[in-house]
């Protein structure tokens, strides 16, 4: 004798625990049975084998919700995403401090400014190096705090602190999805922005790219937080917003998104008109902010070719599908199930009152989120360089990853019907992620090779005139000071014996014919009009002669080549 019917059904969830609270219907017939309170109409009585003709007690299968959990508040599921958001964590930080190197160019330039800027507001010591130039963002926000941190532990504490922003941003990344969205999306939205190479590197890279995407990740947590609440609550989001594009110009590709993210979350809850002002509360209030010190005009007038290397439209197609290719296939199929229907329950906000969402509105917040990952590249294919790409991507990956979750849940499915797609997709991540970040580590020239060399012919009175900032600033001060070095980047101020003062790429030829300086190091990825010009003065002038040349090992075109006077 069969016995399935003799167990009692178990209630599942707030739903359940509700018709648990409610009277007993009627006892069905054995032919018919009443519509249920999870269905909407008749349902057909099931046959069960019972040849003794024993009474049996009433069986309702419970409705099973779409995304394989209650829809209701959760502390088991709270406290379980809480700690897969720790294990996401563990990974960012290791897949980050495997990539031990010396510091790159732009890290030491970072540093060494910030130490002379640090030294400048403690004790008023004047700041003596042209570096300061060389971080494109606010001299007063982040270079004093990478001095700081280099100051307490070299290159270390540097990127410990970049690593520290990175991982506040993840988190971020997490509140915000899992209030856009619920838990599912946000902890795939962080496991794959996590393993992204631009995430790993800029993780433990000292640059102020680090600071600006976690500023820019606070602008839209509370962009989003905020989205119900009073329209005037909008002007949250400009400060951080406003302090990014300080800290680094290259924050500006993130502020129309984040302009545009104030109407698109706010017009579910609200009417067209007060959505419309809290985006322009947030633009406005974020270009007041930038006002003071001149500093919107110097967002504004910043490129990505500024100081960085230049490349051809296919490299830069290239490096962009190389990084970010996969991601961004992800996002936007995200974008595009998402705006088409519905489901699996994605809108699971924390307030009691569902979220109500058209596909016209699902369309303009998926466009809005992923806009980003298109802007980036195409500015610099504008532009016609390839330096600095990598750091650039994150902002487009940070505000398009709740969609790149999205788009994993869907492969994924209901019930985790196909988890084996989800896994393939991100160990594909993974995978990319790892090689990348350790290539662009790898990446140009030994730059120990080069210290060596430079610290041979170092003497305390010298002048040396280099493409390659930072380095020898930072390693060689035993035996020079910052004030020696002068980056050919920024150009030299220089006075011939004529009386004529000369100003940038022109004053740096006009010291070389002259002879001034000791030793001139050259950088193949320096702007290309100042490397040809600084080349074809030392074949000119006759006072230098090469001694060393340094290739990258993986390859590229990179090369240093140092020249030493007669």
């Amino acid at each position: 004798m069969s016995t399935e019917s003799e167990f009692p059904s178990v209630p599942h969830g707030r739903a359940a625990r509700r018709r648990a609270a409610e009277p007993e219907p009627a006892e069905p017939g054995p032919d018919t049975a009443e519509p249920g309170p999870d269905t909407a109409g008749p349902r057909t009585a099931v046959a069960v084998d019972n040849p003794d003709n024993i009474e049996l007690a009433p069986y309702t299968i419970p409705q099973v919700p779409a995304i394989s959990w209650d829809p209701g508040p959760s502390p088991r599921r709270r406290w379980i995403a809480r700690g897969l958001l720790g294990a996401v964590l563990t990974v960012q930080a290791a897949l980050s401090l495997r990539l031990l190197a010396a510091a790159h160019p732009d890290e030491a330039a970072a540093m060494v400014s910030g130490r002379r800027q640090l030294a400048h507001l403690l004790h008023g010591t004047p700041v003596t190096t042209d570096l300061v130039d060389r971080v494109h963002g606010s001299p007063w926000l982040y270079p004093p705090l990478a001095g700081a941190a280099a100051n307490a532990g070299g290159i270390w504490g540097t990127r410990l602190l970049s690593l520290g922003f990175a991982l506040v941003t993840t988190v971020l990344l997490y509140s915000l999805t899992r209030r856009l969205f619920n838990e599912r999306v946000a902890i795939c939205a962080i496991a794959v922005y996590a393993v992204l190479q631009s995430t790993v590197v800029v993780g433990f890279y000292a640059a102020p790219e680090s600071l600006a995407v976690l500023l820019v990740a606070v602008a839209a947590w509370t962009t989003v937080f905020t989205a119900r609440r009073h329209p005037a609550l909008a002007l949250l989001a400009a400060p951080p917003t406003a302090l990014a594009c300080a800290v680094a110009y290259s924050a500006a590709f993130a502020v129309p998104a984040l302009v545009a993210l104030a109407f698109a979350c706010a017009r579910p809850y609200q009417r067209p008109g007060p959505a419309a002002l809290r985006a322009l509360l947030t633009g406005a209030g974020t270009l007041l902010l930038l006002l003071p010190y001149g500093t919107l005009g110097r967002v504004a007038g910043w490129s990505p070719s500024r100081g960085n290397a230049p490349g051809s439209a296919g490299s830069i197609l290239l490096g962009t599908l190389q990084w970010a290719g996969l991601f961004t296939v992800l996002a936007v199929a995200g974008t595009i199930a998402y705006a088409r229907h519905e489901q699996i329950n994605e809108h699971d906000a924390p307030e009691k009152d569902a979220v109500p969402t058209t596909r016209g509105r699902r369309a303009l917040l998926g466009a809005v989120l992923t806009v980003t990952t298109l802007l980036v590249p195409a500015a610099h294919l504008w532009t016609g360089t390839s330096g600095a790409l990598f750091r650039h991507l994150g902002y487009g990956m940070l505000l398009a990853a709740p969609l790149a979750g999205v788009g994993l849940t869907r492969l994924v499915g209901a019930h985790f019907r196909h988890p084996q797609l989800g896994i393939l997709v991100w160990v594909a991540l993974l995978a990319l992620g790892l090689e990348q970040s350790a290539l662009r580590y790898q990446n140009g020239p030994d730059s120990g090779r080069l210290l060596a060399v430079l610290r041979v012919h170092a003497e305390p009175q010298g002048r040396y005139l280099t493409e390659v900032d930072g380095l020898a600033e930072y390693y060689l001060g035993g035996v020079s000071r910052p004030e020696q070095w002068v980056s050919a980047r920024a150009g030299t101020n220089y006075r011939d014996g004529a009386g004529v003062q000369h100003h940038g790429d022109a004053g740096s030829v006009a010291a070389i014919r002259d002879g001034w300086f000791t030793v001139v190091v050259l950088d193949s990825t320096a702007p290309k009009a100042t490397d040809r010009a600084l080349s074809d003065a030392l074949t000119a002038a006759g006072h230098y002669r090469l001694v060393a040349q340094f290739t990258s090992p993986t390859g590229d075109s990179s090369t240093y080549k140092v020249y030493l006077k007669h």
